[in-house]
């Protein structure tokens, strides 16, 4: 009934259930708290029968009803709220995708459209189907911090834009590290390629990987953390300076790869142009244009999607999150968040 929405965004927010009282809200939402009031020094979030709840005593309690899934969620919103201003575009993108949202929903759910998007809207912690855009402005935030975190983060992550050519092995023959005589020919047009021009072109023309070949090899963008690409290939990409191609690469599961460092300083990989120092055999350098996407988001929406919670913790205690001395909660939030 979600896939739509968790197709989109990569943050779920656990539901925040209150049973057995009667609540009664004077919710500031653009800041969290009720406007004007404190308890010794905490602004108060809200009032429950009639007893003023701080941030402090809201951690608290969901902690030890529900566990750290959800405080974490209602952190995330908070955080969210406090570091990134609301702007023009994430309004205008919010509108533009809970339309396609919707319209979703209406062809799958013709008669009752509403109700079911409502229900996924408040398992996450929202009030229902009004709240759409709220959540869909909420992630964009989130995703904001995410991408600046890689961006500070970003000679510790070794980020690297990264394109490549695949060699398959031969059908039927023992995968080895020495290619065999029909692989050592493909490779030798790779290698001919090379040298005569460009790397996207060579890719174009040669590589076996049918889902990069068209795109000039380009793979995206890559760090320490990505888990999803052969080990071995992963660990010669990490290693090349920018505009470097390697030697080959054997793969046990794939074949033979020669990949190229398309970015991996920030001027370059921000900029979305990579230049590389390396010329052909005519003399010419190589100059790749990027696809206008960010390439944190990239990052972080294909190859690491590690980077969200320690993300969110480090920006958390940027902005001076709070526990009011519970050392038990704070302790539980920092593993949750961090793993340690």
């Amino acid at each position: 009934m979600n896939g739509f929405l968790k197709k989109n965004w990569f943050v779920c927010l656990l539901a925040l259930l209150f049973a057995g009282v009667s609540v009664f809200y004077i919710y500031d939402t653009n800041h969290g708290k009720l406007k004007g009031k404190t308890v010794n020094g905490e602004d108060v979030l809200y009032e429950i029968n009639s007893q003023d709840v701080t941030a402090a005593n809201l951690y608290d309690s969901l902690y030890k009803t529900y566990g750290s899934s959800a405080v974490a969620s209602l952190i995330d919103k908070t955080v969210a709220a406090e570091a990134v201003e609301t702007t023009d575009e994430m309004k205008t993108n919010a509108a533009a995708q809970a339309a396609s949202i919707i319209a979703s929903y209406q062809s799958n759910y013709p008669a009752d459209y509403k109700e079911q998007l409502e229900k996924v809207l408040i398992q996450m912690g929202y009030n229902g189907y009004d709240d759409l855009q709220q959540y869909l402005i909420d992630n964009a935030k989130r995703t904001e911090i995410v991408k600046q975190y890689a961006s500070d983060h970003f000679d510790e992550l070794k980020i690297r834009k990264i394109s490549y050519i695949l060699v398959k092995f031969s059908a039927d023959s023992e995968k080895t590290e020495e290619p065999n005589e029909d692989e050592a020919a493909r490779m030798q047009a790779v290698d001919d390629a090379l040298a005569a021009g460009s790397f996207a072109d060579a890719a174009r023309d040669h590589s076996e990987d049918s889902s990069t070949a068209p795109n000039g090899g380009y793979l995206g963008v890559v760090d320490v953390n990505t888990t999803t690409l052969d080990e071995a290939f992963l660990n010669a990409a990490l290693a090349l300076d920018e505009g470097e191609v390697s030697d080959w690469v054997y793969s046990e599961s794939f074949g033979y790869f020669r990949i190229r460092n398309d970015a991996s300083t920030k001027e370059t990989l921000e900029a979305g142009t990579e230049t590389t120092s390396e010329t052909n055999e005519a003399g010419e350098t190589e100059v790749t244009v990027g696809n206008g996407q960010s390439p944190y988001e990239e990052l972080i929406g294909s190859y690491d999607t590690s980077l969200d919670e320690i993300a969110m913790w480090e920006k958390a205690q940027e902005i001076g999150l709070d526990f009011s001395g519970n050392a038990e909660l704070e302790a539980a939030m920092s593993k949750y968040y961090t793993g340690e």
